[in-house]
């Protein structure tokens, strides 16, 4: 299992909630892939305009296939959801070490 993570400082927290969040439109893009796991958006409890995004596959072969795959519609949803956030960071691909 991989986990993709991302750090978000957000212009527009509903907007964004709805389209980066567990059920969101990414998180829905994404469940038409073989491997993923599911999203899980974490809020910073000081910073309320912080957010770490974390997207789990069943590995990296999963991820890189269904970007891959699917490149159009991932760069259309990248030039779509830019406006929802003044920064983003990828902060890397982690995987379980158990």
């Amino acid at each position: 299992m991989i986990a993709l993570v991302f750090s978000y400082d957000v212009t527009d927290v509903d907007e964004f909630v709805k389209v980066y969040g567990p059920d969101g439109e990414w998180s829905q893009f994404f469940r038409g892939g073989n491997g993923f796991i599911g999203t899980e958006l974490i809020r910073d409890v000081e910073l309320v305009s912080r957010f770490l995004v974390i997207d789990r596959w069943d590995s990296r072969d999963a991820y890189n296939e269904f970007v891959e795959a699917n490149r159009e519609e991932y760069m259309r949803r990248v030039d779509e959801t830019v406006f929802l956030y003044d920064q983003e960071l990828r902060l890397g691909t982690f995987e379980n070490v158990w």
